[in-house]
């Protein structure tokens, strides 16, 4: 090895430990005479994205009044209102999609990208003392925030850690109300609410709450035994929102309306099955539900709606 050639590959080395020194990284390209160009990255940001949930203008909350709900028009209060995301990624004026990385904390799995919102402020499904909630979500990016003009997430938990034991694993996943088994996996989603009329069943009798639980269906597969599980319904839906801007350290706050996620259904009457929407394919409280979500339902026809329940506030 001659002095020229070890005096370019030292410049080489030296420049990338400046990227990574200052924060950033690098990608490398030739060109036809087999020259290496190496471009600068943006360094890792830290971000923060608001999320909040109302029904109309109402804000969810356990003391809160909801009006104006479903095709009945009845009010409700709120018993359970949370759910989770994961598959974070920021989508930048250039074109290009960003993949986040979480931050550890007890809302948040950076394993697996999974977060959960909880906006239900009292215990026992609102009937108890005041609790803590989550209403964000803190990740790490290497991107530019002034590049920032989209988000994209997907509602739920991947298949890859939804079925488990949910009694021993890690937090956001150790809440025994948004579990069903180790086979069906997580509740993706469960905002449950009291109409202040009832909800009527198909035997005339009245019960509390219109349920909705979102989450896989049509699972086969013993994860106890160390099957994997197949769903022939992952319902997860897909979330793509443009207009996603970051100033500083804080984003644009994503909404979740609930009024949107239950336009089209009657939260008064209970159509067969467990009460309200469980997901199930034969459910027929799920259609409109499930169309306002963007996910398809086999009793809601072929089309699948696009999303309309989560935007930029």
């Amino acid at each position: 090895m001659n002095q020229t050639t070890s005096l370019k590959i030292g410049l080489a080395v030296a420049g990338t430990l400046f990227l990574t020194a200052c924060g950033g990284g690098s990608s490398s390209s030739s060109d036809a005479t087999g020259t290496t160009a190496v471009a600068a990255t943006a360094p890792t940001t830290s971000l923060t994205i608001p999320f909040a949930a109302r029904s109309g203008t109402t804000s969810i909350s356990c003391d809160a009044t909801l009006t104006g709900l479903g095709t009945s028009g009845d009010s409700a209060k709120v018993r359970d209102f949370a759910f989770y995301v994961h598959n974070i990624s920021l989508k930048t004026s250039d074109g290009k999609s960003i993949t986040a990385t979480l931050d550890d904390n007890s809302f948040q799995d950076p394993k697996y990208g999974v977060a959960l919102l909880d906006f239900q402020d009292k215990t026992d499904s609102c009937a108890g003392t005041t609790k803590p909630t989550n209403k964000e979500v803190k990740l790490k990016a290497a991107v530019d925030p002034a590049t920032i003009t989209g988000i994209e997430f997907t509602v739920g938990i991947p298949a890859s850690t939804n079925h488990h034991n949910a009694s021993t694993a890690r937090t956001p996943y150790n809440r025994t109300g948004l579990f069903w088994a180790w086979q069906s996996g997580h509740k993706f989603m469960r905002l449950d609410v009291n109409p202040t009329a009832m909800v009527t069943k198909l035997d005339s009798t009245t019960t509390p709450t219109f349920n909705l639980h979102l989450g896989s269906t049509g699972c086969t597969g013993d994860a106890a035994a160390g099957a994997v599980v197949s769903c022939t319904s992952a319902n997860r839906p897909a979330v793509k929102l443009d207009g996603f801007k970051a100033t500083g350290a804080t984003t644009s706050t994503i909404l979740l309306d609930y009024a949107k996620v239950v336009a089209g259904t009657n939260i008064n009457l209970d159509t067969g099955s467990a009460v309200g929407c469980m997901s199930g394919q034969d459910d027929t409280d799920c259609p409109a539900i499930f169309n306002n979500l963007g996910l398809a339902h086999r009793l809601g026809g072929s089309t699948t709606g696009t999303q309309q329940v989560f935007s930029i506030q």
